[in-house]
């Protein structure tokens, strides 16, 4: 028999870190859930919380950990020391992209999908289902988290403190032998070193030792961007100025290079790391550019802009020539800007808006729609 554990840690002040755990009836620890990112700030800077993204799934598989990004259509399969930077970036089967749950196990051999109110199961993400998709039990749809208890049964968290066991989720049997019992408890536990910003616990009956991750990973979660480069910026920079110092009014015309585009090279060393074992997986590039419009989305607190920034050129930084004819009063001038952003002190994306002001003062408004 089971019975749900809850931990808080607040050892740290910076970091608060929420792991469950399930232990039998003698009190030895058996498995682990799954990955919680903590809580941390550096700065100003904050990680994005568990619980504020359900699009990040971390788990085992027989193949080893892997970090799912279903926004991001691909995934990355961990290395067997959780501390090294290298990672496989893999891409999501296209049969299995869009899903809200992702679980497996390192003793069971398929990987579990759950999309709406549908079961997928795979032997690998880069594959496809190997079964045909199965309706969710009523009784099971709805968890906040799926994973698997050894003996193959399958766990669901449906609330705090609220987990219940099936043998099938499309049949939503329960399993007695596996029926969690007993109120939570609450524990403090050391923390370890205040710049690891995401603790694991790898299935180890022995020892459950924790770890944090490379910087080189981190950079794959949602808010490491900001945490290992520094929180992005929004800023109108000046490109040209015209004056007209005369005494009657003239029309004149002002040439601007204009340049658009990403910056790829500040973006370069995310997932310099990585390995493409796979013809069609991503290439890192591509991906650390969908990484940077993420943190340019994320809320400010998680060292974001809350702006969407997906109309914008992201291809290679380009050099665009404009012609601007303005006609100017006496003593008048003209200030022509363009707004960019960045993360730390590199700036990233010079976007195509342009914006002329008669006052030295930068324009007041964002050009970009806010990411929600």
């Amino acid at each position: 028999m089971l019975r749900y554990i809850e931990e808080v840690s607040k050892e740290e002040p910076k970091i608060l870190r929420r792991t469950q755990r399930f232990l039998d009836l003698r009190g030895l620890h058996i498995f682990t859930t799954d990955v919680y990112l903590s809580c941390v700030r550096t700065g100003s800077v904050t990680m994005v919380p568990r619980q504020e993204v359900p699009n990040v799934h971390i788990f085992s598989t027989r193949a080893g950990d892997v970090i799912v990004r279903p926004d991001l259509d691909c995934y990355l399969l961990l290395p067997p020391l959780p501390t090294s930077p290298c990672a496989d970036l893999r891409p999501l089967h296209p049969s299995l992209r869009s899903g809200e749950h992702y679980f497996s196990s390192r003793w069971c051999d398929s990987i579990y999908v759950i999309r709406g109110n549908k079961l997928l199961e795979a032997e690998d993400l880069t594959a496809g289902a190997t079964k045909p998709a199965r309706l969710l039990h009523a009784s099971c749809f709805g968890g906040q988290r799926y994973f698997i208890i050894a003996g193959g049964s399958i766990g669901i968290l449906m609330g705090p403190g609220t987990v219940t066991a099936v043998k099938d989720l499309s049949t939503g049997e329960p399993d007695p032998e596996a029926a969690p019992l007993g109120p939570r408890q609450w524990f403090k536990e050391k923390m370890g070193s205040s710049r690891s910003y995401l603790y694991w616990q790898l299935w180890d009956p022995f020892n459950g030792e924790f770890f944090s991750f490379h910087p080189k990973i981190l950079s794959f979660l949602p808010g490491g961007l900001g945490l290992l480069k520094g929180s992005a910026f929004g800023v109108w920079t000046l490109l040209d100025t015209i004056r007209n110092d005369s005494d009657t009014p003239v029309t004149r015309a002002l040439d601007i290079t204009q340049r658009v585009g990403c910056a790829t090279e500040t973006l370069a060393d995310i997932g310099d790391a990585w390995t493409v074992s796979l013809s069609d997986a991503p290439k890192p590039g591509s991906v650390a550019v969908a990484i940077a419009k993420a943190q340019f989305a994320l809320p400010v607190q998680y060292g974001g802009l809350g702006l969407n920034t997906e109309q914008e050129e992201w291809e290679e930084l380009f050099y665009k020539e404009k012609t601007l004819q303005f006609t100017l009063q006496s003593q008048e001038g003209a200030y022509v800007w363009q707004y960019q952003l960045g993360l730390g002190k590199e700036t990233v994306l010079f976007c195509r808006e342009l914006k002329v002001t008669h006052s030295s003062d930068p324009p007041s408004e964002i050009p970009l729609p806010p990411s929600s």
